[in-house]
């Protein structure tokens, strides 16, 4: 999930020479396997007692830890982009939390094509902020991906019915995600090492925040579910990260956008196999309509 917002302008020309190793295809794809199948082991959190703020207040405080040293260290390299740097934490923290607490309480495969509005999200927010050109094909891409979140969501059913919790905290994720990848194509002067590890840093502050005005009580777990909570911290969030952030550094953006579509097949085919979802017409039609737009958004310009 985090990899989106490293899809920036920091794919400088110096990396250029390493994109025809395959090391970076095998990191993306692997990365999107993390993310892909990150589901599983934020279920296992959720049925022991834990939401999605307790997940960011506990996990990405973990890693946090570490990051802050790291980006405190690189300080005098985005010192003038401050308010950049803070815009992409509060997109970032945003994004993992309200993904994150989608995920661990609503349906895998709803919550991830809902997530996936990101093509026109995206394209939105390059065209008012970066002025960038709506031109013929990102315009089909909008198109297709409103029009695929309205037929998962119900077709016109949804004008009788209001949103779920979980169905506005998905298409919340998407947008703050693609917020954060448009103020990181804004933002020059931030280390890539800094971009990846902003959300550890924001998200715990933000989740301490969320869970005092829909408070849960942190249960009592066992020291079994302690460490594996620190695995997930270390092993899934920062690994997924490292991942991603190094693929994505070494190749081309609209590639590198192209080969994350894996972490929604990932998501889907997982959640049937192993949490016994099943996807209805509208689902199998929506998610399609969402993955072509998300292709043709990925695709270089003419």
């Amino acid at each position: 999930m985090t990899s989106i917002s490293n899809t920036s302008s920091t794919t400088l020309s110096a990396h250029q020479s390493k994109t025809s190793s395959g090391l970076p295809v095998i990191s993306i794809l692997t990365g999107a396997v993390f993310w892909g199948f990150c589901w599983w082991p934020l279920k296992f959190f959720a049925d022991a007692g834990l939401s999605g703020n307790l997940i960011g207040m506990t996990a990405y405080a973990i890693v946090g830890l570490v990051a802050i040293p790291i980006v405190w260290r690189e300080r005098h390299q985005w010192r003038s982009e401050t308010g950049l740097f803070f815009l992409i934490g509060i997109f970032f923290g945003l994004a993992n939390i309200t993904f994150t607490t989608a995920l661990m309480e609503g349906e895998v495969v709803r919550v991830m094509l809902l997530f996936y509005l990101l093509p026109a999200w995206g394209a939105l927010g390059g065209v008012f902020l970066l002025g960038e050109k709506l031109n013929k094909r990102r315009c089909i891409a909008i198109a297709l991906s409103l029009i695929g979140v309205f037929v998962i969501l119900g077709g016109a059913e949804i004008l009788n019915q209001p949103f779920s919790s979980v169905d506005i905290m998905a298409l919340a994720a998407g947008f703050c995600l693609s917020a954060t990848g448009v103020v990181n194509k804004m933002a020059q002067k931030i280390p890539m090492a800094s971009r990846s590890f902003i959300p550890f840093i924001f998200c715990p502050p933000m989740a301490l925040v969320g869970n005092y005005f829909s408070p849960t009580t942190m249960p009592v777990i066992g020291t079994v579910t302690w460490l594996l909570l620190v695995l997930f911290a270390c092993f899934w969030l920062f690994g997924g990260t490292f991942l991603t952030t190094y693929g994505v550094a070494n190749m081309e953006t609209s590639r590198a956008s192209i080969l994350q579509v894996m972490e929604l097949f990932v998501a889907i085919v997982t959640a049937m196999w192993l949490g016994g979802e099943v996807l209805e017409l509208k689902e199998y039609i929506g998610g399609t309509l969402i993955i072509i737009a998300t292709i043709l958004e990925s695709l270089p310009s003419a």
